[in-house]
């Protein structure tokens, strides 16, 4: 399998398989250092958007503790992409809230999973932003 960016192309054995995270930084603000990242699933067995994002949001509840979920449906982007929306609150220690917003997108044959953590306060400013930048999501042939 050959795996080329704007940086570096690289030959990887059959057996291995690229798991790259893209990370992007945004802003700081309330003292969160704000990052969308995204990562892309090729398995061929996952042709069942919902099916994918309940393992994963399974996968969170089973991990973490004090897990509550705000948001777990079906969404439409803006292009008509259809998308599904796994959005949580979590506090990791006593004072410390984290709201997690995942957006999963199936393109052909793989998964887009976008996702950021925001405040209380963030998740209704940059949590906003977060979303527009997704809906200008536009796969290249992979």
């Amino acid at each position: 399998m050959s795996n080329q960016n704007d940086l570096f192309k690289i030959t990887l054995p059959d057996t291995w398989k690229d798991r790259t995270v893209h990370t992007f930084m945004g802003p700081e603000d309330s003292g969160v250092q704000h990052n969308m990242t995204l990562v892309i699933d090729k398995e061929d067995e996952y042709f069942d958007l919902q099916g994918y994002a309940a393992e994963r949001r399974d996968q969170i509840l089973e991990t973490l503790q004090g897990v509550d979920i705000l948001k777990d449906e079906q969404k439409s982007l803006a292009n008509g992409t259809v998308a599904w929306e796994l959005v949580y609150k979590w506090i990791p220690v006593e004072g410390t809230v984290i709201f997690q917003k995942m957006l999963f997108v199936l393109v052909d044959n793989a998964i887009y999973t976008f996702s950021g953590n925001f405040s209380k306060k963030t998740i209704k400013t940059i949590g906003v932003e977060f979303e527009k930048i997704v809906e200008t999501f536009t796969p290249m042939k992979i």
